[in-house]
């Protein structure tokens, strides 16, 4: 009986051991362009961003694409920080390096001088393969408090596999797809 047990226990620590063999990677997403930004000047229009992600890749843990209809969920490929907070001020830093005369937070800073749009951003596909290709669809709706915009819109961005080491690829390719996603927001939102 105490064989059956020290074998029990000897397995058990063999598959813990090379569990913690394997080390954490953790990956953010970038501001793009990495090029100097557009010169900042008094803030004229406050964005108030609200930005939702899937809940498949709502997670610490990567999430690779393997088929159609399969992922891997990567256990040691991680988020260094929640994947819906990254998508959110990833964007947020983009549309400010494009205008200058905005500000962009998540709730409104409450000044007569400095007009409000919300900015609604759901994010409804994030699809990523090991190689660095990537899918971004989104869906948005702009509204300003003073009524010169009220629109919504939506978008596929792409990424091609741009090959990093492991899977910065993936990283990279989804900062590429929130830039382009940038460019597309910035286009639409009024000048104050």
């Amino acid at each position: 009986m105490k064989s059956v047990r020290y074998s029990a226990c000897a397995g058990i620590m063999a598959s813990l051991l090379s569990c913690a063999g394997s080390p954490d990677h953790f990956y953010t997403l970038s501001t793009l362009p990495e090029a100097a930004a557009v010169p900042a000047v008094t803030p004229t229009t406050h964005v108030i961003l609200n930005v939702a992600v899937p809940a498949l890749v709502d997670r610490r843990e990567m999430v690779i694409n393997t088929s159609s209809d399969r992922v891997s969920i990567l256990e040691h490929e991680r988020w260094a920080i929640p994947l819906p907070d990254q998508v959110s001020q990833t964007l947020a830093r983009d549309i400010e390096a494009r205008r200058g005369d905005v500000l962009v937070g998540d709730r409104s800073f409450d000044q007569a001088s400095v007009a409000n749009v919300k900015m609604k951003v759901d994010v409804v596909r994030m699809s990523a393969q090991k190689d660095g290709r990537v899918v971004l669809e989104a869906h948005w709706h702009l509204r300003d408090a003073a009524g010169k915009v009220d629109e919504v819109g939506s978008g596929v961005f792409t990424a091609p596999p741009n090959g990093g080491a492991e899977y910065t690829g993936v990283a990279r390719g989804f900062s590429a797809c929130l830039s382009s996603l940038a460019e597309r927001l910035v286009e639409k939102l009024p000048v104050h």
